[in-house]
């Protein structure tokens, strides 16, 4: 069972999820904040030292990428990290999933972990098959009663737990993945065994009784798969990207971020978005996208808010291997309004 402690700072989390979706901007819950106010308080309250256990990854250049953090523990568990905003996968194809599990492969690590913050993904490198376990803190905005269970599925990473049997790890991902299989087992009998599903019901039905082969198949129907019983949580905070975007060119609210993309540095690669020149670039290049000419260092600083705004508001998005930035191609259409229409009175 949890302790008091750590239901309690699930609450507290859950809360700040909340007021963070409500105040502030998207752009302003990029992958830096999320990891210093949800990710690393929750990992330090599940027992890990974060000056001496919660390793931040600076990989050699001959792997792909890096993990955003690792737990210094054996075995290794890697996490990856996204802002808050970003949409959880919903498969194991997603790319941040074959990603992650590529590079905690690379770096010997048996777990995985995928998380903005809110939603937390575990992963087991010998359970190629297994599907997608999640807790999702921000349900307890609307079910606070549910604060113990969340704590409960989290103890798979609670330090002390985890360093007396790391198997606890793989077999909550075994016993969910039961929960699942066996009722979508039946599902898949239902629509693939149909006649010999009737057959077996009828040999244990009295035969006085006269029910039609629809009243059979109807009451089988009721016995849903897992996943259609108890659908996963998603935080209610998050509008579709369609809606952020007509937020930002016509609320009142968002007036100073529209100053911002019009002037300066922001301007400058908004116009190479939007323009017949545009291709994905290298992170390293951006200054010559916004007109930064090569010697002044000191001016190239400026563009790591430019990037987070444009991230922020998904305007443009890391390549796959992550060494190169593209343009969010549904955004094009929105941030060239942005950029042409005068600000709001």
């Amino acid at each position: 069972m949890a302790s008091k402690e750590l239901i309690n700072l699930v609450k507290k989390l859950s809360l700040d999820i909340k007021h963070a979706g409500e105040t502030m901007l998207p752009y302003e819950l990029n992958e830096e904040w999320t990891k210093n106010a949800l990710i690393v308080p929750l990992l330090d309250g599940l027992g890990w030292d974060r000056s001496t256990e919660i390793i931040y990854e600076h990989s050699p250049e001959d792997i792909e990428g890096r993990l955003d953090l690792f737990l210094r523990c054996q075995p290794k568990i890697g996490i990856e990290v996204k802002a808050l905003g970003i949409n959880p996968p919903q498969n194991l194809d997603h790319e941040y999933i074959k990603k992650g599990l590529r590079q905690c492969k690379d770096r010997g690590a048996s777990y995985f972990i995928w998380t903005n913050g809110d939603c937390w993904q575990f992963f087991s490198l010998d359970l190629t098959n297994a599907p997608i376990y999640q807790v999702i803190l921000s349900g307890l905005v609307d079910e606070p009663e549910q604060a113990d269970s969340i704590a409960d599925n989290l103890h798979i990473i609670e330090k002390r737990s985890y360093t007396a049997n790391p198997e606890i790890f793989h077999k909550a991902i075994i016993e969910n993945w039961k929960m699942e299989a066996l009722p979508i087992a039946l599902d898949s009998l239902l629509k693939d065994r149909k006649h010999d599903l009737l057959l077996l019901m009828r040999q244990c039905l009295p035969s006085e009784l006269e029910i039609e082969d629809e009243m059979i198949m109807e009451f089988l129907g009721t016995f849903k798969p897992y996943s259609l019983m108890t659908p996963q949580k998603h935080p209610k905070r998050q509008p579709k990207l369609s809606i952020d975007w007509e937020q930002l060119l016509i609320e009142p609210d968002y007036e100073r971020i529209r100053r911002r993309f019009r002037s300066g540095y922001c301007r400058k690669l908004g116009e190479y978005l939007i323009s017949e020149k545009y291709k994905p670039w290298s992170r390293s290049t951006t200054y010559t996208y916004v007109g930064i000419p090569k010697q002044p260092a000191n001016e190239r600083k400026k563009l790591g808010t430019v990037i987070q705004l444009f991230k922020g508001w998904q305007f443009i998005q890391e390549t796959e291997g992550g060494s190169k930035y593209k343009r969010v191609d549904d955004g094009i259409p929105y941030l060239k309004k942005l950029l042409e229409e005068p600000a709001s009175p």
